[in-house]
């Protein structure tokens, strides 16, 4: 195995290959600088990808356009003003599903966007291509081993004019998602679960972990090690879990809203975080 594949095995499968699944859902990242910014108050990405399928057409409604409803006369959105599941009007043209009026104060106020017929070039019908292509935003191309946004983060410099927070990048899912691959990012499952988890003997064990990695591995897997335990050390002293929820916010149950939550809670916690995923 070669020295990259070493490093990306790592990268993908975290500490993990410790036996025992006392290591964690932490995944191990790219080697680069750590220090922590003076301030949050720059701007954070938040991207969502749905990984289903959606029907754009029935989302963002084009009720002003005829040749909608003559194609579809039976799964058409009906247009505003029709009854209680008509679409919710936008700006005289397009209108809302009914069932996402929660963003329609956004857009009133210009805080949110809608961008329609918006997609890949490729003309691919298989889905998990056409998931790839969007994630390595390189459509029709299965070669490429970064994400789109990992070239992002690596063609811009840190917020703070220096040297990059371990926790830039953040991906909160179970393994590092094609989108950030190939940057300084890093995954977990949650900011409770970040690091080692075994009772009363986690101190202990994770001295001992990074003492190992630190004496048995040498260059770039070496720093990518380290570096994952200064991203869990920064976590634990942040404590962003005990930041409480503000403006009466309140976040559905499930994967999705635990995770906007906690994302919420890392940017509060002025960790250095610019992109979540």
């Amino acid at each position: 195995m070669s020295s990259f594949d070493r490093r990306l095995f790592l990268k993908s499968s975290g500490l993990s290959l410790i036996a025992g699944g006392l290591l964690p859902n932490v995944f191990v990242r790219m080697a680069g600088a750590t220090t922590l910014p003076a301030s949050a108050s720059k701007r954070v990405l938040v991207a969502i990808f749905q990984r289903g399928a959606v029907d754009g057409l029935n989302l963002l409604v084009p009720y002003g356009e005829k040749v909608y409803y003559d194609a579809r006369p039976s799964i058409a959105v009906p247009r505003p003003g029709a009854g209680e599941r008509a679409a919710l009007d936008l700006d005289g043209f397009f209108g809302l599903h009914p069932s996402l009026a929660p963003l329609l104060p956004h857009f009133r106020d210009r805080s949110a966007a809608f961008v329609h017929a918006v997609g890949s070039p490729d003309s691919t019908r298989s889905h998990f291509d056409a998931q790839d292509f969007m994630e390595s935003g390189t459509p029709g191309s299965k070669s490429t081993r970064d994400g789109f946004l990992a070239r992002a983060i690596g063609a811009s410099r840190p917020a703070n004019g220096g040297a990059p927070s371990p926790l830039r990048a953040v991906a909160m899912t179970p393994g590092m998602p094609r989108i950030l691959s190939g940057s300084d990012a890093i995954a977990m499952t949650s900011l409770s679960g970040f690091g080692i988890r075994a009772g009363q003997a986690s101190e202990p064990l994770s001295e001992s972990f990074e003492s190992m990695y630190e004496g048995a591995v040498a260059g770039t897997l070496q720093a990518t090690a380290r570096e994952s335990f200064e991203a869990v050390h920064l976590v634990r002293s942040a404590d962003p879990n005990g930041i409480p929820v503000a403006n009466g916010a309140a976040y559905p149950r499930g994967p999705l809203g635990s995770a906007l939550r906690q994302i919420s809670q890392l940017i509060k916690s002025d960790v250095g975080l610019e992109v979540a995923f």
